[in-house]
């Protein structure tokens, strides 16, 4: 039901979207902790939640943990259950490894990669890849995900071929209440869903995707993460790393 989706890519970005993140990415420091939460819904049900963690290491790595928990019931019977869990790591704004393990209702996917040379080497369900150094992977925080032609499949190990369309501002539903204001951008493709970021800094908002006949959903609801513009570029600091 989610492969490919949730643990799983194009988007032509929008104009000026990499000038505008240089120029935030110049602003002062920022601390490189924190996390990234959702409450996902099918239609109007609640069914699970997903949440990104942002760690720095003392060797100068950045440790990305995602963890996805999702169950469809009717009364007392759980019908579907989907949980994720993924630890990448980052160096010098490059991914250089990544390990994953899914259980998609019954089936067990499990994808390991790390870079290798002037690329990166990825194991999953359709064996061995090679993909590009600067590959980016369907956790979807990164925010250059928009402007990539090709995503990584956290879920199955494969390359994924995407395009995006740009369908401008929209508002989606902030913490405690309020709206956010926020990019939208429909994929088509490998994939077939609706990406939101913010429109300053180019921060993930959400996904929404058809889950067997219902809109499966994203709504934000806890965001301490450090700035995504400056992970990208390998500008965090650690504990012990200075003051």
């Amino acid at each position: 039901m989610l492969a490919g989706l949730l643990g799983g890519g194009l988007l032509l970005a929008a104009p000026g979207v990499a000038g505008r993140a240089l120029a935030l990415a110049a602003a002062g420091p920022a601390p490189a902790s924190g996390d990234l939460a959702f409450d996902v819904f099918r239609g109007d049900a609640v069914m699970g939640r997903h949440v990104l963690r942002f760690t720095p290491d003392a060797d100068g790595r950045l440790t990305v943990s995602v963890e996805i928990d999702l169950a469809v019931a009717f009364g007392p019977i759980t019908v579907y259950r989907y949980t994720h869990r993924n630890t990448e790591s980052w160096a010098g704004g490059r991914l250089v490894a990544i390990r994953t393990r899914t259980d998609d209702d019954g089936t067990s996917y499990e994808v390991d990669g790390r870079a290798e040379g002037d690329g990166f080497v990825v194991q999953g369900a359709d064996g061995r890849v090679e993909a590009p150094a600067d590959v980016i992977p369907t956790s979807y925080w990164h925010p250059e995900t928009p402007a990539r032609p090709r995503w990584l499949d956290t879920q199955r190990g494969r390359l994924l071929d995407v395009a995006v369309a740009d369908r401008g501002v929209v508002e989606r539903p902030a913490p405690g209440g309020g709206t956010i204001d926020a990019r939208a951008y429909d994929v088509t493709g490998d994939l077939t869903m609706t990406l939101w970021y913010r429109t300053g800094e180019p921060r993930w908002l959400g996904v929404a995707f058809d889950g067997r006949g219902r809109e499966v959903s994203y709504r934000l609801a806890r965001d301490t993460a450090p700035s995504p513009l400056r992970l990208a570029r390998g500008d965090w600091q650690a504990p012990g790393m200075g003051a």
